[in-house]
């Protein structure tokens, strides 16, 4: 059944300061599905002082299961944490960091939603494109998003993804 078939099993929004349990909650469901559930040091706390703060640094939306289909589960049930940054060839994008869809939930059409509200704020803000990383084993994800056309960057220019963890970062900047 689609989400066109039931209109109103599920809604997207914005997220709300309110939010911040239920995004930690998936961020931790998300971590634990790639296999590394100690990952998240976040707090609720965090989530509210950096993303509902005077000064922004990620946007989020929010997959609202309607109260009928909830069946005493969680109402917010899927995700999607962005936040817009520049590429100097490219100019404007869209960085997607996470996008979750609870596994019960996944079929309803919730995931389809998200990336149509995701790829419509992306062109109202004129990025040139969206980013986005998914791990090397996750192959339904990997399908899933290049069905819809995405470019796997690894393979198709040979791009490596880079950090430096906090105790590199305050070596550099101490001189060492």
């Amino acid at each position: 059944m689609s989400n066109a078939d039931c209109p109103n099993r599920f809604r997207v929004r914005p997220a709300e300061p309110q939010d911040c349990p239920d995004i930690l909650r998936l961020i931790k469901e998300l971590a634990a599905y790639e296999n590394m559930p100690e990952a998240v040091k976040l707090t609720e706390e965090d989530l509210l002082r950096d993303g509902f703060g005077p000064r922004p640094f990620f946007q989020c939306l929010v997959a609202e299961v309607m109260q009928d289909e909830q069946k005493a589960g969680p109402n917010i049930v899927g995700f999607a944490m962005y936040y817009y940054t520049y590429d100097p060839w490219v100019g404007k994008l869209l960085y997607l960091e996470d996008f979750y869809v609870m596994d019960d939930f996944r079929g309803w059409g919730i995931g389809t939603e998200l990336l149509k509200i995701l790829s419509q704020i992306a062109i109202d803000s004129n990025c040139g494109c969206m980013h986005f990383l998914v791990v090397v084993w996750n192959k339904p994800s990997i399908e899933y998003y290049m069905r819809r056309g995405a470019s796997d960057l690894s393979t198709e220019e040979g791009w490596h993804l880079f950090k430096f963890d906090k105790e590199h970062l305050v070596r550099m900047a101490a001189g060492e």
